[in-house]
């Protein structure tokens, strides 16, 4: 079984202005205070959601870069089974 990628929410910080990527699990934790640790440990204070997506954090892009790189996704193979459309006597 492969590992699953974790899900990422991307939330625009309001002290740097950079958009960054943000963990589900890390959403789930600080979705009371508004306040999220990023992929790359900056501490994301959420801007209003009204606001439009700022830049993307360098360093977030850097993160999620050397994570992908380094586990190649390997997709599985469908096993191709034998139609069976002539009935058996």
């Amino acid at each position: 079984m492969s590992p699953v990628e974790p899900f990422l929410v991307h939330i625009r910080c309001d002290t740097d202005g950079y958009t960054h990527a943000v963990t589900e699990e890390e959403f789930a934790a600080g979705r009371h205070e508004g306040r999220f640790r990023a992929v790359c440990g900056h501490v994301v204070l959420a801007a209003p959601m009204i606001e439009e997506p700022g830049r993307f954090d360098p360093l977030c892009r850097d993160v999620l870069r050397a994570a992908s790189t380094a586990q190649p996704a390997a997709v599985p193979q469908q096993e191709r089974r034998r139609l069976r459309w002539r009935s058996r006597r």
